[in-house]
């Protein structure tokens, strides 16, 4: 519903590109063109699809779910595509992909900035605190005028912005939409977020130690969405604040479409109570529903973009649908 939005928004251009980054098994492009193929025909016939990923192995597997599906893609690998010099008008979407960039773990000692880096021992991989190994680690802390606290661990992820510079180099008009666990850098750099946001998980459950098992271990840690807002509002974008995947799927039709998901239960109750399961998790704010979505505009407006609207505004002053 939101990528309709923004090709009507865009007053509905014949050609309509439609990137998602970090497509992992490519389900979720091959749903939103699949709704879209089905509600939106003529958006649909607009869009040139293209997944991104960084390796092969991964872009031959979501070519294969897309197929199944009956639907076409350009599959990419991300550093081509953002060499690339095209001017597009469209959307691009990414959904837990800044939090999967690489990140310096650093820790401010008085009045100095130190980094965690990481050593092979006896023991096997250790993490060692020493030396900031790049004067861009205090650049970054400078610009948003703030530090750590004192003790405080914290990641820096100096690839986000310039990954974020880059794509909005290739959009010439048209919308950014980033799903991401993570917070505006004021509420990221707290003092009381001692031991920062490191984490490892494997098949989704958290790991004690991200240094065990490399390469098997899914690594994250939390976005800096003020810094990689700035990277876009340097180049031309506006930007809007952040708001929780929750409020964001609530306001784009969420409790409708399951209403009418309770109209088919007595079809396939099965089926209904997997949707609601997988609504209520896609909502929790204790778990998936406060991943935050930063949405940015050039040539276009953001103003009551949906996705962006409160609860409020759609459902009167107590705020959530029923």
């Amino acid at each position: 519903r939101q990528i309709l939005e923004c090709w009507e928004r865009l007053d509905r251009p014949a050609r309509f590109d439609l990137v998602e980054i970090g497509g992992g098994s490519g389900a979720f492009s091959a749903s939103m063109l699949t709704w879209l193929r089905e509600r939106a025909p003529e958006c649909f016939t607009a869009i040139r699809s293209t997944i991104l990923d960084g390796h092969a192995h991964r872009l031959a597997q979501q070519r294969r779910t897309l197929e199944e599906r009956g639907l076409e893609s350009e599959h990419r690998l991300l550093e081509d595509w953002l060499a690339d010099d095209e001017p597009l008008t469209g959307v691009v979407i990414s959904n837990e992909f800044f939090d999967a960039l690489p990140v310096h773990l650093v820790e401010r000692r008085g009045d100095e900035l130190r980094e965690w880096t990481v050593i092979s021992s006896n023991d096997g991989l250790q993490l060692a605190l020493g030396g900031a190994s790049t004067p861009e680690l205090a650049a970054y802390f400078e610009r948003l005028g703030m530090q750590p606290g004192d003790g405080c661990r914290a990641e820096v992820c100096l690839a986000a912005p310039e990954v974020m510079r880059q794509i909005a180099a290739r959009v010439e008009r048209g919308y950014i939409l980033s799903i991401d666990y993570g917070h505006e850098a004021n509420d990221l750099y707290t003092s009381w977020r001692r031991m920062g946001t490191l984490m490892a998980f494997r098949n989704h459950s958290p790991q004690p130690n991200p240094l065990t098992e490399p390469g098997l271990l899914d690594l994250t840690a939390h976005v800096d969405f003020t810094s990689i807002a700035a990277a876009a509002v340097e180049m031309g974008w506006d930007a809007a604040p952040t708001v929780s995947q929750a409020e964001a799927l609530t306001v784009l039709g969420l409790p409708e479409a399951m209403r009418a998901a309770e109209g088919r239960a007595a079809g396939d109750v099965a089926r209904f109570g997997e949707e609601r399961r997988a609504a209520s998790t896609l909502t929790n704010m204790e778990g998936l529903g406060r991943i935050r979505v930063l949405a940015l505009a050039r040539g276009a407006a953001l103003e009551g973009l949906s996705c962006l609207r409160s609860m409020q505004e759609l459902y009167g002053s107590g705020g959530t649908p029923s």
